[in-house]
């Protein structure tokens, strides 16, 4: 038996078995989906290489994703309330060498380098919210405009990288905490600990219940009296902060603070998308985000050891993304 879904705007229909129907319409299909390809991703490279399946390269992996899936979290909120930001990149880079820059002068404490830096960050996304919500303009076009404006501040404001020297911020992204005879990288646990918070904020409070429902239909929700325009810059300015969050561990793994590295917003985006957000809103969860997150890095990380070219490893990764977007489609169709 089959469930016949309608045409879409090319009078063609999609036939799909009704099981199938059925998973595809539970919000957190994609997270089955991510599970099923993570899984087999695993036992492959697995198969492959014997240096793939250790400790020591789980942790490798797990701080080479931790810093998207620090900003993804946070994206992942916005995403699901029909919000996109494309200046999440430029944040990072900007809190990061504002953290670093403050901290050059042993006499500065790391508390006023974080409050700054967070602070310019909440600052860039309060204003990607104002533009997009009270002015009107284009989510995509304002914060691709965004993104610009703050890389070159950036970089007007200091060409070169800041070296970080400060031992305590440098933990941050360098330290591993010891539980049992395992040395987990702090970036693992922020991002695992900033991931449960937002699977909080979704799953148990009013905001969450909200972000879902002005995804949703946002219009009815200003109907039904919900600030739609307020909810919308407090999400762009929480993404803001975790996009500003993301570069301090950045700066604080890679000790220093950069001023420009192209491709984190749209490492971060991937992610979200993989996880299973849907780009028109109103679907989504941040487990679902964690899994795209950990796919990407366990991908690159077992091409990388299977000394699978560079270019490819391009095409595998946007054939993944492609391929999670087109269920996202189809999942509208039925």
């Amino acid at each position: 038996m089959t469930a016949q879904p309608p045409a879409d705007a090319s009078g063609l229909a999609v036939r799909l078995p009704a099981p199938l129907v059925t998973l595809l319409r539970r919000r957190d299909s994609n997270v089955f989906f991510l599970l099923f390809v993570l899984v087999a991703a695993i036992v492959f490279f697995t198969i492959q290489s014997p240096y793939f399946f250790d400790d020591r390269n789980a942790f490798n992996i797990g701080r080479a994703v931790s810093i998207t899936g620090i900003a993804a979290a946070f994206a992942t909120l916005l995403m699901i309330s029909g919000g996109l930001d494309l200046s999440i990149g430029a944040i990072m880079n900007a809190s990061g060498l504002a953290a670093a820059v403050i901290m050059v002068d042993p006499e500065n404490s790391i508390i006023l380098a974080f409050t700054i830096a967070l602070g310019i960050s909440a600052f860039i996304g309060f204003s990607n919210g104002i533009i997009v919500t009270k002015i009107g303009v284009n989510p995509i076009i304002a914060t691709i405009g965004m993104q610009f404006v703050v890389r070159g501040m950036t970089l007007a404001t200091r060409s070169g990288s800041a070296l970080v020297r400060d031992r305590t911020f440098l933990e941050l992204g360098q330290g591993e905490l010891a539980i049992g005879t395992l040395e987990i990288p702090a970036p693992v646990i922020l991002m695992l600990t900033t991931m449960l918070l937002c699977y909080l904020v979704l799953r148990f409070t009013q905001f969450g219940k909200y972000i879902y429902a002005i995804g949703d239909n946002a219009s009815a929700c200003r109907r039904a009296g919900i600030n739609v325009a307020g909810m919308r810059i407090a999400l762009y300015t929480l993404s803001g902060l975790g996009a500003g969050f993301a570069g301090i561990v950045l700066a604080g793994l890679t000790g220093a603070g950069i001023p420009y590295a192209a491709g984190s917003e749209l490492s971060v985006i991937s992610a979200v998308i993989l996880g299973g957000v849907s780009l028109s809103g109103g679907v989504g969860v941040v487990q679902g985000t964690l899994l795209g997150v950990l796919l990407v890095g366990v991908l690159k990380n077992g091409m990388t050891l299977l000394n699978i070219n560079a270019n490819w490893q391009m095409v595998v990764e946007g054939s993944v993304l492609m391929i999670a977007v087109s269920l996202d489609q189809l999942k509208q169709r039925i």
